[in-house]
């Protein structure tokens, strides 16, 4: 369980904010603040992003420590972080996000589903100077059966594959990206051959030729109910 509900209460509290003003600052409902205050759901990862990005707080701090009050008033400005400026100094980076919208838009062939400047952005600590890419799990992506049961808005974090982290990839969740599909594997090497694995009549032979192609998990971020 994360810290984000306490957070969002300590924030509101210090701030002054009634659970309705705070909701209104990012399009939400006082039903959804309450939910977060009482554990009873949590917000989905770009609503995490949007709350610690307006109130100026290190989105991991936000997400995986309670604040106090000194902390919370200690934090410079309530307004998003926009400038690039900015976005440095706090080590931040914006990566692509296949969010349902976008995998429906690429599945009807409306996108590609490597057209990464179309798509929105997500902005996460700065944590792997690797190519990163995030995607919305929902159970019409093709997924190998072995892979964890991840849920509906679930979001799966993944870094490029490269030459560097190739041997921390064995039987690990996989992502293959090409121009119309994309699919949830797991890494099988038999040296010299790699493989992402879908099921026993598909898989997709590694290639370091190609970048931007297959990925490995570095982070998922849980939608608990």
């Amino acid at each position: 369980m994360t810290k984000i509900g306490a957070n969002i209460k300590k924030i509101r509290t210090t701030k002054g904010l009634s659970q309705q003003s705070f909701a209104d600052l990012f399009d939400l409902t006082r039903g959804n603040i309450s939910s977060y205050e009482e554990n009873r759901a949590e917000p989905r990862i770009e609503t995490a992003v949007r709350i610690a990005n307006y109130f100026c707080i290190p989105l991991e701090k936000f997400i995986n420590e309670q604040l106090t009050i000194n902390e919370i008033l200690q934090f410079n400005g309530d307004k998003l972080l926009v400038e690039e400026t900015q976005l440095t100094q706090l080590h931040l980076r914006e990566i692509p996000f296949i969010n349902d919208n976008i995998y429906i838009r690429c599945s009807y062939q409306e996108l590609a589903f490597n057209d990464w400047t179309a798509f929105p952005k997500l902005v996460l600590p700065e944590t792997t100077r690797n190519h990163l890419i995030a995607l919305t799990f929902n159970h019409n992506i093709p997924h190998h059966a072995a892979l964890p049961q991840y849920q509906v808005h679930d979001v799966l974090i993944f870094e490029e594959v490269t030459q560097q982290n190739i041997h921390l990839c064995q039987h690990k969740t996989g992502l293959y990206t090409s121009e119309k599909e994309i699919m949830l594997g797991r890494y099988e090497m038999n040296p010299p051959e790699i493989h992402l694995v879908l099921n026993e009549f598909r898989k997709q032979a590694f290639d370091f030729s190609q970048p931007k192609l297959f990925w490995k998990l570095f982070a998922v971020y849980q939608h608990v109910l």
